[in-house]
């Protein structure tokens, strides 16, 4: 699933896209934002840490952060477009609506051994932020201490170049996701939501 969608440019996918239910309820109500640092699990989970732009007391952070941690100063509105709708054209399926079809309503013609699929019936929402200068030269100054709190009060057990700070998002209320390969081409395979 996710090597298949990475190859769309629109960031991380995540097999699992809610937030954790350990999480302050703050932070599940939002989701995932602009500024949080975190990891992907190996179930296709964000294992969120803290956000760079919230005080170590606010909520989300709960307190729960590196040592010696300060935000940085948040970024300009103007630097966030006005949340976008997003469609993209450029992908070779042929989408069919039905009504004869039990239990879906979305049929996707498969005519290729391997890929994925990911149905947002209602669309998807993208916040992204253009300008990530501060972002770099302040997640440069302090990863390494990040990884020491994250490798140590959080227990993780990092690799370096396993973190992400997150630069954009994009959201939808609604999705359906599936993955196939070794599937033979003929005849067409199928997949419905």
């Amino acid at each position: 699933y996710c090597s298949q969608l990475l190859r769309q440019g629109r960031g991380f996918p995540l097999y699992v896209p809610g937030p954790q239910r350990n999480l302050p309820q703050e932070y599940r109500r939002k989701g995932v934002s602009i500024g949080d640092v975190g990891r992907v699990t190996p179930e296709g989970i964000f294992d969120f840490f803290f956000n760079i732009y919230l005080p170590a007391e606010h909520p989300i952070n709960a307190n729960d952060v590196p040592e010696n941690f300060y935000p940085l100063t948040q970024y300009f509105p103007r630097d966030v477009p006005p949340l976008r709708c997003v469609h993209r054209a450029g992908f070779e399926l042929c989408l069919y609506f039905t009504s004869d079809f039990p239990g879906g309503d979305f049929i996707f013609d498969c005519n290729a051994p391997r890929g994925a699929v990911l149905a947002l019936p209602h669309g998807s929402q993208l916040t992204k932020l253009e300008n990530l200068e501060h972002m770099r030269r302040y997640a440069s100054e302090h990863a390494e201490s990040w990884y020491k709190y994250i490798n140590g009060a959080r227990g993780r057990g990092l690799a370096n170049g396993s973190l992400y700070l997150v630069t954009g998002c994009e959201k939808s209320r609604s999705w359906g996701m599936a993955a196939f390969q070794d599937v033979t081409t003929e005849p067409t395979f199928q997949l419905s939501f």
